[in-house]
């Protein structure tokens, strides 16, 4: 009985032990989980912060305000114009991966520099599929239903769809107004036929809140060409020249490639970011967020900035690579 009674008793300690143990460690992942969306947050803060507080450059955006000469010295060229040359250190706005806050890391891209699917033209948006490697033979239906799928009418295009053609696909009728997140072309018919893989890549590269003149300087390589011809040549000088030195005006890089952009240089060409960006934030683990934030520095009794949606999204494919920058602010534990 002694013996049992003492077999009985190292079992209950052992068993205590490892209750202790496994304890102690869920209490360690729960720290470090709370440490990681602390860190995130901080960092979303800290950028939005900087995002209002600091002036674009053709070189992204600045992380150290100006000294009060410096600015009156930029403020006005002898044309009459503001400079916006880079200053140094700014966070390029093109996707690049960065450390944050603690052990967070970010991306900001410059929502000019992607595809706009606000108020595509059908035969841009043709050349767009194309360039994802979408199939010749679907782009046509692809175009015209998400076509229909944003204008206000329900009349049909030629290979297009609308509420009678999703009733007899048993799915939602079509929203009749512009997509509100990208993620919103799995809802529109025939899209979510397209392999995973590539619908993805597409809903990386477009934008449902930005319609107007394209960034080059913050545009995806992948989609260089939609914008510049005779790639890859073309583009492979295109992206060594942004890194060297961005571009001031479309004319530059029709200057540089010896080629026609698509469009006006002048006009359909910008050099500085807009405003309207989309900024991921990861933690060390586990998916991280996206925010598409809005600057609004002119609006009254409201805050510098808008956040116009906010969701999940899943980590980079390898964040080792994440730049180190040249902030105080981003620097801290």
């Amino acid at each position: 009985m002694t013996l049992w009674l003492l077999a009985g008793i190292g079992v209950a300690v052992g068993l205590m032990m490892l209750w202790s143990r496994s304890q102690i460690e869920h209490a360690r992942l729960d720290s470090e989980r709370l440490q990681d969306e602390v860190s995130a947050l901080e960092t979303r803060d800290t950028l939005l912060y900087i995002a209002a507080t600091r002036e674009f450059t053709v070189a992204g955006l600045p992380v150290e305000p100006l000294a009060g000469d410096t600015v009156a010295m930029r403020k006005l060229d002898e044309m009459g114009v503001a400079s916006r040359n880079p200053v140094g250190g700014e966070l390029r706005l093109d996707g690049t991966l960065y450390h944050g806050r603690g052990e967070a890391t970010f991306a900001i891209q410059d929502e000019a520099g992607l595809f706009s699917l606000r108020r595509p033209m059908p035969e841009r948006l043709d050349r767009f599929l194309a360039l994802e490697g979408v199939d010749k033979a679907k782009i046509p239906r692809l175009r015209d239903t998400l076509l229909d799928y944003i204008d206000a009418d329900d009349l049909n295009r030629l290979q297009g769809a609308e509420r009678r053609d999703y009733e007899r696909a048993k799915r939602p009728p079509p929203a009749n107004r512009p997509l509100l997140l990208p993620s919103e072309l799995v809802n529109v018919l025939g899209w979510d036929e397209l392999p995973p893989e590539q619908l993805h890549r597409i809903i990386e590269h477009v934008t449902v809140l930005y319609v107007g003149a394209s960034n080059l300087n913050t545009a995806p390589a992948d989609l260089l060409p939609l914008w510049v011809p005779n790639c890859p040549e073309a583009c492979a000088l295109i992206r060594k020249r942004r890194e060297q030195r961005p571009f001031l005006n479309g004319q530059e890089a029709e200057a540089l490639t010896l080629g026609r952009l698509t469009g006006d240089a002048a006009i359909d060409y910008r050099s500085v970011a807009e405003g309207i960006l989309r900024l991921d934030v990861w933690g060390r683990t586990g998916r991280g967020q996206r925010y598409h934030v809005k600057l609004t520095p002119l609006a009254d009794q409201r805050g510098p900035w808008t956040i116009m949606a906010a969701y999940p999204v899943q980590r980079p494919a390898d964040d080792r690579d994440a730049e180190k920058t040249q902030s105080p602010l981003l620097a801290g534990p």
